[in-house]
């Protein structure tokens, strides 16, 4: 009986050591499954799935080269396969080149690809040029669309559109994306007509000298298209008149002369979308503007370049207060200063147009009469647009994360921008809404430092 119970003994000993390995590899297993699920659902191939693809094939450098160049540079003679709903369509001779300002510089690109023919995708009008949005800047991937479903809410002229597509380069997949229109005049997208037409851009951060036209308020004017650039010299000379004019009766707070020269509806859509969104580039770079020949208003729009809006951690927190604006009632200074490139010098700062028109009561009035007929009670909606489009796009956005090896969750990042959202909506709706309280009194406005030197100088030789 000794002998047997020791025996038993033994038994149980031997197999103690079996049995928590199996335990610890079963909870190993189930560890791994529950924090790594949503990346194991990301490394599934898009080709499993029904998401949009852009193929790319390029012809003569493979995409790190182009990448380590400048953004100008063209690379002509490639193919792209696009697959919408399973249907596949390819096009030769696409030409491909970089785009953007900050997002040039980050490690997943952005890039303009031109067809040699004009084509649509998603049911948006045919055009040669397109776009393809890396947003690398928005973790959530979803702020320039929302912008442009916004745009269509509050019913802008000429609202840029786009979709989501998982880019792939020479077979390697390369991220999700955005493929969207161009700002510029055309047809189906700016769609100017007389020969005097033309397109421009207040960019006072990006601005280069060669490409800066300053006005009397040291704003960078860019002349970004024509209709005719037979026409440029007196197209140019148009804008400026239109501008000075405006300036001068803002000054007098004239706003019957105003309106005789702007838009006032145009301008005051594009101060509800860029102050609901609290976009840091709103008045400072990717400001446009058009006017289609001499008998025609000044024009704003359409809105671009909205990454950094709608409360994104990657911008300062004290920008994107839900219960301040950013023009004008927060201190909004000029802020000259000097930035170095290429061997120039030369100066940049934030237009204070806005901030002008918002101090004359029929303007702001107008503000509130907008607001009211387009925003006001679209809260719901526009929530239930983002959470659509995050669901959408989510499989592809865990792809994307792990392609690039993004820190974060997707889903935290949407949640933080919904609730973001609804909280500035509640803001709007307290401020401009059908209950509204009056608005603050706006601070004196702020006058050009006069230690700088004249944007209008003549840079120095490289």
């Amino acid at each position: 009986m000794e002998h047997k119970k020791q025996a038993s003994t033994k038994k149980r000993v031997t197999n103690t050591p079996f049995i928590i390995k199996c335990s610890l590899f079963v909870i190993m297993i189930f560890v791994i499954f529950a924090t790594t699920f949503k990346i194991v659902e990301a490394v599934i191939t898009s080709k499993n799935n029904n998401f949009p693809k852009l193929e790319i094939s390029l012809a003569e450098v493979p995409i790190e080269e182009i990448n380590a160049g400048a953004k100008s540079i063209k690379y002509p003679g490639n193919s792209v396969t696009v697959t919408i709903d399973n249907q596949a369509t390819t096009y030769s001779n696409v030409e491909i080149k970089g785009r953007g300002n900050s997002t040039w510089g980050q490690i997943k690109k952005p890039y303009q690809i031109k067809f040699e023919n004009k084509e649509s995708f998603f049911d948006i009008g045919k055009n040669k040029k397109w776009v393809l949005l890396a947003n690398y800047l928005d973790p959530s991937h979803l702020r320039n669309d929302i912008i442009f479903y916004l745009e269509k809410i509050i019913e802008e002229e000429f609202n840029m559109e786009g979709s989501f597509v998982e880019v792939f380069i020479d077979g390697r997949y390369h991220g999700l994306y955005y493929l969207s229109e161009k700002v510029e005049i055309n047809k189906h997208r700016v769609d100017l007509q007389n020969e005097l037409g033309v397109l421009i851009e207040i960019d006072d951060i990006h601005g280069t000298p060669d490409e800066c036209n300053y006005d009397s308020k040291d704003n960078c004017i860019v002349f970004k298209d024509f209709v005719n650039k037979d026409n440029e010299s007196d197209a140019k000379k148009d804008i400026f008149s239109s501008l000075e004019s405006l300036y001068e009766k803002i000054a007098a707070k004239d706003f019957d002369s105003i309106a005789e020269i702007i838009d006032i509806d145009s301008f005051v859509k594009y101060y509800l979308l860029s102050e609901f969104t609290v976009n840091p580039d709103a008045y400072s770079s990717s400001f446009y503007m058009y006017k289609d020949g001499f008998e025609d208003k000044l024009h704003a729009g359409p809105g671009w370049d909205f990454d950094l809006s709608l409360g994104n951690p990657a911008w300062s927190s004290s920008v994107v207060d839900l219960d301040t604006f950013y023009s004008p009632f927060e201190d909004m200074e000029l802020k000259h200063y000097t930035t170095h490139e290429d061997g120039y010098q030369y100066i940049s700062s934030i237009s204070t147009l806005f901030y002008d028109l918002m101090d004359i009561p029929e303007f702001e009035a107008r503000v509130k009469e907008i607001y009211q007929s387009t925003l006001s009670g679209k809260k719901d909606d526009f929530i239930n647009y983002i959470k659509s489009q995050a669901d959408y796009i989510r499989p592809a956005a865990y792809r994307d994360q792990e392609r690039w090896k993004l820190k974060g969750d997707f889903d935290e990042e949407v949640d933080s921008l919904i609730d973001w959202v609804a909280k500035r909506y509640d803001h709007f709706e307290e401020t401009y809404g059908k209950n509204s309280t009056d608005l603050k009194e706006a601070p004196e406005s702020p006058q050009p430092s006069q230690e700088q030197p004249s944007p209008q100088e003549t840079p120095p030789s490289a």
